[in-house]
Formats: structure tokens, sequence, C-alpha cells
């Protein structure tokens, strides 16, 4: 049986699979820094990869994460569910060493403002940092905070 462009597509993710530590850098927070961890896994029989951050400060979001590979629209997709009750779809792409998320139309929450989120991915793919940026218009976009990976295991 030949394997579906969805399924080939999924196990590019792959190397994310693990545990991994991660830095949140805010500049308009208290402690500036911001730790936790977050664990990638298969669910599904590797049909969908899920991500499950836990952070150590309780004024940042623990989250839950599913991702998925829409085959028709040939793009990857995020579902992303938080501790404060948020949950949003985002857009996603992987091209070589460089990991894309955005949201910038409503789905089935509601749309106050726009997200992107860029991420660098090392060469030994163990490192990732990354920022997320915002915008109430959807073209003057605004730093919000830096995200470091760093895979333990």
């Amino acid at each position: 049986m030949n394997k579906s462009v969805r399924d080939e597509e999924l196990k590019r993710l792959d190397f994310f699979i693990g545990k991994w530590e991660i830095e949140v850098i805010l500049p308009d927070f208290q402690t500036n820094l911001i730790y936790g961890q977050t664990i990638f896994d298969w669910i599904e029989k590797e049909k969908f990869m899920v991500q499950r951050t836990i952070m150590k400060q309780p004024e940042f979001p623990s989250s839950t994460i599913i991702y998925d590979y829409d085959s028709i629209t040939g793009s990857y997709l995020q579902h992303y569910f938080d501790s404060r009750g948020i949950n949003r779809l985002y857009n996603m792409s992987l091209e070589n060493s460089v990991w894309k998320l955005w949201r910038d139309t409503s789905d089935f929450s509601q749309l106050d403002f726009c997200q992107r989120f860029v991420r660098n991915i090392n060469e030994s793919r163990d490192t990732i940092h990354s920022s997320w940026q915002n915008s109430g218009d959807g073209l003057k976009w605004e730093h919000d905070f830096k995200l470091i990976f760093r895979k333990i295991i």
C-alpha cells in the first residue's frame, strides 16, 4: 500500500517527538523569563501529533496542541487549546529549517488580532529559536515574545 501524501507530510514532523524545555522571553513581564516543558508525541496510530506544554509560572498558560495535515490545501494545521479556555486554529508551514504559524482569519473563535510565529530550527534539530508577533489590522506587526525550545530526550 502506498503511503498517502498526508502520512508523508506528517512524518516530516517526526524530529519533534520527545521532551523539550521551553524558555519564554517576555519584554514586559515581571520576571522577563518563564520556563516550561513540552512533549510531542504521536496519537491515533501516527495520524496526528500532539504537543502538551506545562508552564512553571501560573501566569503563562499551559496548552495542548494537535497537528494535522490537510492534503486538499497542501498545508499543516495547528489546533491550539490552553488553560485559559482559549482555542484557536493556526495555519502552519515547515520549509527546510523554518517553521511558521499564522492566524489572520476568523475560525471557530473570535479574531481580535492577527498572530504569526517564525521558528528557526538548528541543523541538529535539537534547538528552536522563535518569536511571536501580533497585529491589530494584519498590516502593522509588533513583537510579542520569544521562545526557545531545547530538546531533552
